[in-house]
């Protein structure tokens, strides 16, 4: 695994490159500051796909990516093997001139991290900046401006101010005897060879207080010289002078947004496990605002079924699945710790660390690639005989789940992107009412129908409530053990007969039938005394 920091993702961007575009599909894994900013949005399966689509969009707008994992999958044909490249990434928003992101933590997400040894501190020292579409282009608006220092103060800390300072004195104490052409090496003070941002500032805060000199960035270190009026007047106007500096500052600041730009571009297959909400916040982290609108699927378990389990052997020729063990390891030592093949073909698992995004990024694209083998091998009607399978086979296996997310806790299986949703495939509601005038207690009932596994209850009217459950088995269970129940009415919820509307009108109508009738009655028996 690599581990990808500031630090050393410059470092690190060809090679990840030259995966991301080698690869047959990519496995994506997330892990955020938060999960729920309001009760109000707590999945249930009521939830249609819009009504989950917008409570997830109002909880994820409060929450950031703090790690984002990234296994790429090549395929080794004439081996039958794919072989996996994983990358981890901390990501944490860089405050510079006017942008300056706000975030929500939530204490749960936080503990729940911390028992799985998350390093905060490469989150916040270390972490790979970003930068979303609005942000990139009211940065890109004020450079062109010429405004973007007006923004500065407020992200430049002391110290760094200090250090500027320090920088200017010494080169006004150089200036006042160098002659033109005289060059001063910068290299031995940290503020000229730090962060790309700060050294951007660093450039334009010499070039504006010395108008006898020029500087030029140089392996990372600043370089001034002093030079002529003409030459100083001649690189003003280069267009290609200023737009470099520039473009570095830009590069840094986009950080990882780079790289969510070229997964966009090179439409390479992306797989997630339960990914809706990692797509969601992904798209509103590091693209724009968004648009108003089995047994167990856990993924440790799943990757263990089709590991060691007898998901593996389902079909014939499944094949190996090994992370590749690149030079560029942080230690050397760690080689021995990935997932190798050995002689019989079953992965070794020496470094097994649950969500951590890099290993769950690989573990959801060894998942994937099992259930694809099995799902082409049915779809090319080759499941008797068994063989090896291209990876364009394989992939062909999931064509029918392009572009499906998938809903966990909802009225829907999941959400088509390119087309419309699924029909439901949930039980009937089922429709609880007291047999008492007292209201209706929704814990209770909820207490009540827990035993039969997962039931969402809401509140339906004062006297009754409504029960959504997770399959027929246990929906069928309910009604057949509650007929008799002493304190509840249990039935299958039928919109007409137990809508609170259509009671009304059926109790208006009988009212004023029962008025007009006894009106007329009145009427025919005063004509009848009267004659």
């Amino acid at each position: 695994m690599s581990e990808i920091t500031r630090n050393n993702f410059e470092q690190k961007y060809p090679k990840i490159v030259e995966s991301l575009r080698n690869a047959v599909f990519i496995a994506v894994d997330t892990e955020f500051t938060g999960l729920l900013s309001d009760p109000d949005f707590k999945a249930s399966l009521f939830d249609t796909s819009n009504e989950r689509y917008d409570k997830l969009r109002r909880s994820v707008q409060h929450f950031i990516i703090m790690q984002i994992g990234i296994c790429t999958f090549r395929f080794v044909q004439d081996k039958n093997k794919y072989e996996a490249s994983r990358y981890t990434f901390y990501i944490f928003p860089k405050s510079f001139a006017s942008v300056d992101n706000k975030f929500m933590c939530q204490a749960s997400s936080l503990e729940f991290l911390c028992q799985h040894d998350f390093d905060f501190n490469k989150f916040v020292y270390e972490g790979v900046p970003y930068l979303n579409q609005q942000q990139e282009a009211h940065l890109r608006k004020q450079l062109n401006e010429g405004s973007l220092f007006r923004h500065l103060e407020r992200t430049i800390s002391l110290e760094n101010e200090r250090s500027i300072q320090l920088v200017c004195s010494r080169v006004a104490e150089w200036s006042a005897s160098a002659v033109l052409g005289d060059v001063l090496e910068l290299s031995d003070m940290d503020v000229c060879k730090g962060e790309k941002p700060l050294a951007y500032v660093v450039h334009k805060e010499l070039r504006q207080r010395f108008p006898n000199v020029w500087t030029f960035p140089d392996s990372g270190f600043i370089r001034v010289q002093k030079i002529s009026e003409e030459e100083r007047k001649a690189r003003e106007g280069s267009k290609d002078e200023n737009e470099s500096l520039e473009a570095d500052l830009m590069d840094s600041l986009l950080g990882f947004s780079r790289l969510f730009k070229l997964l966009v571009e090179l439409q390479k297959p992306i797989v997630g496990h339960n990914f809706l909400m990692d797509l969601m916040i992904m798209y509103s982290q590091f693209h724009e605002q968004l648009p108003s609108m089995w047994e167990s699927n856990i993924l440790s378990h799943l990757y263990h079924f089709f590991k060691e389990g007898r998901g593996r052997y389902f079909v014939l020729f499944s094949p190996v699945i090994e992370i590749k063990n690149e030079a560029e390891i942080h230690d050397p030592q760690m080689k021995d710790q990935e997932v190798r093949a050995d002689e019989s073909g079953r992965n070794q698992d020496l470094d097994v660390k649950f969500h951590e995004a890099g290993w769950d990024s690989f573990c959801t694209g060894y998942c994937f690639i099992r259930l694809a083998h099995i799902f082409a091998h049915v779809t090319l009607d080759c499941v008797s005989e068994g063989r090896m399978l291209t990876s364009r086979e394989l992939l062909s296996g999931a064509a029918s789940k392009k572009n499906c997310v998938n809903l966990i806790r909802a009225s829907v299986s999941h959400i088509c992107l390119d087309g419309p949703d699924p029909a439901s495939e949930k039980p009937q509601w089922i429709h609880v009412q007291t047999k008492t005038f007292q209201a209706i207690d929704i814990s209770k009932v909820a207490e009540l129908f827990a035993r039969f596994g997962a039931v969402d209850v809401k509140p339906f009217t004062r006297f009754r409530a409504l029960v959504a459950v997770g399959n027929c088995r246990s929906a069928s269970d309910i009604v057949t053990q509650f007929q008799k129940h002493r304190d509840f009415n249990v039935s299958y919820y039928h919109p007409i007969r137990h809508s609170p509307v259509l009671r009304g009108f059926l109790w208006t109508g009988l009212v004023v039938s029962g008025g007009i009738f006894a009106c007329l009655l009145f009427k025919e028996f005063d004509r009848i005394t009267k004659s």
